[in-house]
This record gives C-alpha cells, sequence and structure tokens, in this order.
C-alpha cells in the first residue's frame, strides 16, 4: 500500500494536480538526491580491473585514489566521505555498458568518473545522455568524445588528435618523413590513425604503411612483418598499455630498428618494465605535468601524499588520475550543500577559470572539454624522461 501511495504520489507531482502537493514532492526529493547520504557521495566507475589493460588502468586509480584518500582523511566534501563504486569492464564495450547501468540504475550514484578507454567510454555514452548523468574525465583523449558537445562529458586534458598532431609536426620539423603507424583495431586506433593521416597530409609526411594491433595480442607478427617491410623512420603507436609495449618488444627481436612514438595513455613504468635499456629512445607525449616537478605545485602535493603512502615510482598515469580527482573534488565543493547531478553540472560549466596546482582549467557552458598541453618526451638512461 504504501508503495503504491509513493508512485501514486510520483504521478501526481509531474502532473501537479494542486500546488501544495507539486511543491511538497519536489522539496523530498531536493532532500534525496541520487548519490548522496548525509555521510557519503557515491561516484561510479568502469575500468579495466583485469585484461591486457588493467595495469595502466590501476596506475590511474591509484592517482586518483591518492588524491580522495587525502580529502575523506580531512573532513570529506561538507562531512560527506567520497567513495567510488568501481566495476571490471575488463576494456569489454559491451560490459562497460552493462556496468554503466547498473552504477546509475542500482548503485545509483550521483556522477559517472574516469572511466578508462575509448570503447568502454563510448559504450556509456548513450546512457549518460539518457539519464542526464555527468560523465566527469574519462581517461581517454577520443575526439569523439570531444568534437561532438555533449552537456554531460567533461574532459580536461588534450585529445589523441592534438597528440598526434604535435608528433607529426615534430617529425616534419627534424627532416623526419617517412612514417609508419600501426594502431588498436578497435575504434580508438581507427580514430588516432585517422588523426596521423590527416596530419601527414598536412606536414608533407608520407604514412608509407599501417597496420592493426588486436587487443589480446594475436597476429602481432602479421603487424611486425607490414610495417618492416616499408623500413620507416618512425613508428606511431596508436594504442595504449601492453599491445603497445609488445609491438615494440615483438618490433625489435625481430631485428628491426626504428624509433617510436607513442600516445599518453602508456606507462613509463611498463615501458621500462618490459623493454629495460630497449625503451631508451621512445618518444612519449604527454598531456599533464611532469610528476617530478617540483616547480609546479600540483606534482609537489602529488608527491607529498605518494610519499606517505609509500609509493616511490611514479608515472604520468598517476599524475592524470591524480589531476582529475583534483576536479571532481572541486565540483563537488561547488555544487552546494545538497549536491544533485544538475548541481553538479552546473558547477563544472562555472570552472571559466580554475587553477589545479598549475595546471589550468577552463570550462563553461558551451565549452566541456579544456587542455591543450602536449609535451613530447623522450625515455633516456634508467628509464628517465629528458626533452
Amino acid at each position: 500500500m504504501r508503495n503504491y501511495f509513493e508512485k501514486r504520489c510520483h504521478i501526481l507531482a509531474r502532473k501537479c494536480i494542486g500546488p501544495f502537493l507539486c511543491i511538497g514532492i519536489q522539496v523530498a526529493a531536493a532532500q534525496t538526491g541520487p548519490g548522496v547520504s548525509d555521510t557519503e557521495i557515491l561516484i561510479g566507475q568502469s575500468c579495466q580491473l583485469s585484461g591486457p589493460l588493467a595495469a595502466l588502468s590501476s596506475e590511474v586509480r591509484q592517482g586518483a585514489s591518492l588524491y580522495l584518500k587525502h580529502v575523506n582523511e580531512t573532513g570529506g566534501i561538507r562531512g560527506r566521505k567520497i567513495r567510488i563504486v568501481a566495476l571490471d569492464d575488463a576494456y569489454d564495450p559491451k560490459k562497460a555498458a552493462e556496468n554503466t547501468r547498473k552504477l546509475i540504475e542500482e548503485e545509483k550514484v550521483l556522477a559517472l568518473f574516469q572511466y578508462a578507454g575509448t570503447p568502454p567510454a563510448m559504450a556509456a555514452l548513450p546512457l549518460v545522455e539518457e539519464n542526464r548523468v555527468p560523465f566527469i574525465a574519462p581517461f581517454t583523449g577520443s575526439d569523439a568524445l570531444r568534437q561532438k558537445f555533449s552537456r554531460y562529458v567533461f574532459n580536461i586534458k588534450a585529445g589523441y588528435g592534438t597528440e598526434l598532431e604535435a608528433m607529426v609536426r615534430q617529425l616534419a620539423t627534424v627532416g623526419i618523413t617517412k612514417v609508419a603507424a600501426v594502431y588498436l583495431n578497435n575504434p580508438f586506433g581507427t580514430g588516432g590513425l585517422a588523426s596521423v593521416e590527416k596530419s601527414a597530409k598536412a606536414h608533407g609526411v608520407s604514412l608509407m604503411a599501417q597496420a592493426p594491433l588486436e587487443v589480446d595480442g594475436s597476429k602481432m607478427d602479421l603487424a611486425v612483418d607490414k610495417i618492416a617491410k616499408a623500413a620507416p623512420q618512425a613508428i606511431i603507436v596508436v594504442s595504449a598499455g601492453k599491445p603497445s609495449i609488445d609491438f615494440v618488444d615483438a618490433y625489435l627481436k625481430a631485428g628491426h630498428r626504428s624509433t617510436f612514438y607513442m600516445l599518453s595513455v602508456i606507462s613509463n613504468s611498463q615501458l621500462v618494465q618490459a623493454l629495460g635499456e630497449r625503451a631508451r629512445g621512445i618518444v612519449v607525449s604527454q598531456v599533464v605535468p611532469s610528476p617530478w616537478n617540483q616547480g609546479v605545485s600540483v606534482a609537489r602535493e602529488f608527491q607529498v601524499l605518494a610519499s606517505a603512502q609509500g609509493i616511490k615510482e611514479y608515472t604520468f598515469s598517476q599524475m592524470e588520475g591524480f589531476l582529475s580527482a583534483k576536479l571532481l573534488v572541486e565540483a563537488l565543493r561547488r555544487a552546494g550543500s545538497k549536491p544533485t547531478r544538475e548541481s553538479l553540472i552546473h558547477s563544472l560549466e562555472a570552472m571559466k577559470s580554475v587553477d589545479l596546482g598549475g595546471y589550468p582549467v577552463e570550462l563553461s557552458p558551451t565549452q566541456h572539454s579544456s587542455g591543450k598541453f602536449v609535451d613530447l618526451l623522450i625515455l633516456g638512461r634508467n628509464g628517465k624522461f629528458t626533452k
């Protein structure tokens, strides 16, 4: 009987039968928004807890966890602790969509945060739009999440197109005009390949060969053989995590040589662990400040919190997670004493000029993608980056 009455009241409120009844129901709804209680704020995440990209996803989550733990231990958001509900998608878009539906409908999270990878993020997008849920700082530079405006998606780093343009421009500047590209055989990789082709044409660089990489590492010998036959001066690797490293490893073991250019979604730690001194000379684009840079306040803050947790080995992926968490916290603090999905969206759109500690964020009602910073670094001796 009670459930019937509650459902009936909800229907009446929507039809606005009687102004007094409408007002009463609306006040109750404002007090019980999704994902927010008196003690905590629930945030949903679908990421790779297993599979070939799990190690990379782990670094990003570790960086975010560092900052969120600090915030929770120092009072949270107006006394509420932030709790991340993380579900494993193993880089499977179908599973990511299932996770998203569960997070929205069953867990009733306030927002979705730091989804890892282009296919999972794109699989979540229709549900994000349908349910009007803020989708904050996905760990992907996909241009598909930037070029078409969505009221619910917020990015704070440069996209893959910007990274790849920087690579091709630099290659052309130093006189390297014969390049090849390998790309992950999914929307992330094919989208990146299209950016490489566009930039190569604009800068007079010849794309000598291209080959797909499978997420599971199969058909690697075919990719190696196809690229090696073109004998490129440089190879642009449009991939993430383990498949990227496996290609370089296989290419070098087959006796071939080239200069490799990689996107920011690669772990410097994993590169050095897997390749050792063979990682020397690999160029990696970066879209966040260096975690070692004492001249940037967010890096100093990161180092202090990492040290307190016994973390001695730093990565750019950790730093990206850390910055994403700082954005989330800043948005929650601005979202009012009773945060709702709508107030969180408004707080993000009001970040017209926000400094996250030497990393500027510029968002507005018409601009939901911030971040233009791209730096190209070379792995030197002992796995250390140099300009």
